[in-house]
Formats: C-alpha cells, structure tokens, sequence
C-alpha cells in the first residue's frame, strides 16, 4: 500500500472497494480530488472492521502479552538511547585527542 499518492486513483483496492459507488465513479471519472469530509470521518470505522477479531481479543485477554510487549519495548528504546550516547561519547573522547595531539604538535613547533 503506498502512503503518499498523488492521485485518488492510485488509492490500494482494498479501500476503493470499500468507498461508495458514487466516490468510485467520480474518482475513475478524474472529477474527484479530495476525499468528502463525511466519507473520511467514517474511514476510522471501515478500517478498524479489517483488525480480525483474534488479535482484539489475545490483547484484551492476555495482560501477560501486553505487559512483554511494553517491556520489550521499553529495553529497546532504553537501547537506543544508550546506543547514541555510546557513540557521542566515542566521538567526542576521538576529537579531544585529535585537538591535544594537534595542540601538541603546534606547542612543540
């Protein structure tokens, strides 16, 4: 499914299929260029009938699950924030000894 388009036309099947006739025909038709504002507040709702219902119901009835999915998000964002530092560190200590070895050459010339 692409994010960006430039035309209504170039909108995945799955969602023209689901748009009323009179939507489709405008849009094959080139007379349409934005969505209605009614047809885009009911989106929400027709997309949300695509989640199956098993998955709904495993994250409701499984605290477990959810509480390891938070968890194993929680250490890979604390990861990466630690990552960076690591890396910031390791770059400025390689710039403090490029400047005093270069402090160095110039006192001794």
């Amino acid at each position: 499914m692409r994010f960006l388009i430039d035309d209504l036309s170039d909108l995945d099947d799955a969602i023209l299929d689901r748009l009323p006739e009179e939507i489709k025909n405008q849009i094959s038709n080139g007379n349409l260029k934005k969505l209605p504002k009614s047809l885009v507040d009911s989106l929400p709702d027709q997309i949300s009938e695509t989640i199956p219902n098993s998955l709904v119901e495993a994250a409701n009835t499984n605290p477990i699950l959810t509480l390891i999915i938070v968890i194993c998000g929680t250490i890979g964002i604390l990861g990466f924030i630690y990552g960076v530092f690591k890396s910031g560190f390791k770059t400025a200590l390689f710039f403090a000894l490029v400047a005093i070895c270069s402090w160095g050459y110039y006192a001794i010339l």
